[in-house]
């Protein structure tokens, strides 16, 4: 998308910036919350445990698959 901009006499276009407003967190359950942790620490750990070929598959390279299960539990 491009936006028209007058500049210097002349008229030129120009990428537009869009702006997202801030994202709104959800209040979620404590009971929830340990619970998506338990989730991302399970799947980081078959992720680890996938051989060469199925990351393969999927559109991963063994440094992916490291980089993810490097990152804490409480990170997305």
């Amino acid at each position: 998308m491009t936006s028209l901009v007058a500049g210097r006499g002349n008229l030129r276009l120009v990428p537009a910036i869009r702006i997202a407003p801030p994202r709104r967190r959800t209040a979620i359950s404590l009971i929830e919350r340990l619970e998506l942790w338990a989730d991302r620490r399970h799947e980081r750990r078959a992720l680890m445990a996938c051989p060469d070929g199925l990351l393969k598959d999927v559109g991963l390279s063994r440094a992916d698959a490291l980089r993810e299960a490097e990152k804490p539990f409480w990170r997305d």
